[in-house]
């Protein structure tokens, strides 16, 4: 993506393809803009006016409340706002199966559904907010990018009245998240592109020679070495890039297409796929595709935030509480992919039923400009 800002003759070009280390780029260039503009004589432009704000109530409900009455009292002050926004990397598909069902239920209240990656949406928020705009009430997406907008200070604590049904490793204790799903990150298999004798349960199998040639590798699927990096330490994981990358792996921009491609016989593995994709193509697509179960299972959380300037703030709270309710979550159920409340299990229980669960943590994002740099010397990812 490239965000192109006009100064009289001159054009200043932003690549933003990187992810966290990029938008830290992106700010700093957004604030020389300011300054050059300033410098060259230039009135500042004008910008969409931002919708008035409501005021919010207390972030977090009374101890005495169930998540029905919190969701009764928010939704008596939502019908005035009429909508909600959300910026959010949830599929166009998987949110025409979720946000009707929240708007049946509370009639009047609309989803405004914003959809882009999480890189994307980072960029995208960043660039409103640096123009004084507030127009999302709820932001979710992939938590390394969902926590680069907590961390700007765009969003704002709000605890859920399912909190408590959470585990620790999808929430924040304070509110500043909570995740609705996660995405397990799983080498995909077509059974019948795979080489004779060739099996795949750990990554180190993806080096066999015998898939050379015959592996896809999202190319932005940092968070997955970060996370062996934790799982198997530096020099094995290293290692095991390294191998993958003799490979010669096709290089895929876009989880769902990879893995549409590998149902096709486009390839024989892929490195790392979204499970609850996987999941649909074998049993609802009929498709000859399986999954390496892997030890650890590799997960990413995804963080859901309420924005600190929320234009409808009432019908923002509404749906993250319905979103993480028993309600909500048998919604996102339904699409295939993994709820993170785990009382209420995913609609294919052979996505997580094999190994323990390692989660995805901001902790990770401490090395990520390191990690995107080996992941791209060693994948050749341009």
């Amino acid at each position: 993506m490239r965000l192109f800002l006009g100064l009289g003759p001159m054009v200043l070009t932003f690549a933003a393809s990187g992810g966290v280390g990029v938008e830290r780029k992106l700010v700093a260039a957004l604030a020389v803009f300011g300054l050059l503009f300033a410098a060259c004589g230039g009135t500042t432009p004008a910008v969409q006016a931002s919708p008035t704000v409501t005021a919010t109530a207390s972030a977090k409900p009374t101890a005495t409340e169930s998540p029905d009455a919190v969701m009764a009292r928010l939704y008596e002050a939502a019908k005035s706002e009429g909508k909600v926004a959300i910026y959010s990397s949830m599929n166009t598909d998987d949110a025409k199966k979720v946000f009707p069902v929240f708007e049946a239920k509370f009639p009047g209240v609309k989803v405004e559904h914003t959809r882009a990656s999480g890189e994307v949406l980072t960029t995208k928020v960043v660039t409103e907010k640096k123009a004084g705009q507030d127009l999302f009430d709820v932001v979710e997406s992939n938590l390394f990018e969902v926590g680069y907008i907590i961390d700007q200070g765009y969003t704002q604590k709000y605890i859920v009245a399912s909190a408590g049904d959470y585990p620790a490793e999808v929430k924040d204790a304070s509110g500043a998240f909570i995740a609705a799903r996660l995405n397990n990150d799983i080498p995909g298999i077509n059974t019948t592109k795979l080489p004779a004798g060739v099996t795949i349960k750990t990554w180190k199998d993806l080096c066999n020679p015998a898939l050379s040639g015959k592996i896809a590798v999202e190319q932005g699927d940092v968070v997955v070495y970060s996370a062996l990096r934790k799982i198997l330490g530096d020099a094995e994981a290293q290692n095991v890039l390294k191998c993958i990358a003799a490979n010669k792996p096709s290089l895929r921009s876009g989880h769902t297409d990879m893995a549409n491609l590998l149902a096709a016989g486009e390839f024989a593995a892929t490195m790392s796929s979204n499970g609850h994709r996987l999941a649909q193509l074998k049993y609802e697509e009929n498709k000859p595709i399986t999954w390496g179960q892997t030890n650890p299972i590799i997960t990413d959380v995804q963080g859901m935030a309420l924005a600190n300037k929320p234009p409808h703030a009432n019908a923002g709270k509404l749906l993250m509480e319905w979103l993480t309710s028993t309600e909500g979550q048998k919604a996102i159920q339904s699409t295939g992919r993994v709820p993170a409340n785990p009382k209420v299990p995913p609609k294919y229980p052979d996505l997580n039923n094999f190994a323990p669960i390692f989660y995805v943590s901001l902790a990770l994002r401490a090395d990520f400009d390191k990690d995107q740099a080996f992941w791209n010397s060693t994948l050749g990812v341009k």
